[in-house]
């Protein structure tokens, strides 16, 4: 049982990460599509705040590059 709910939560785990991952394809490409940062919380059910940390995230990572 222990093994089976220790694959349970790497499951859940890798379907969460899965699903941050493509939240961040979505803000992005909305983003650079000319989208406003208010349609884009609202496409993705995310808050401003949200939106606009992950591009300045993403837009501190293209300037490491």
């Amino acid at each position: 049982k222990g093994i089976e709910k220790g694959i349970e939560k790497g499951i859940e785990k890798g379907i969460e990460k899965g699903i941050e991952k493509a939240k961040v394809e979505l803000v992005l490409n909305a983003y650079q599509n000319d989208l406003n940062i208010q349609l884009i919380a609202k496409i993705a059910n995310m808050t401003e705040e949200m939106v606009t940390k992950i591009l300045d995230r993403l837009k501190s990572n293209d300037k490491k590059q």
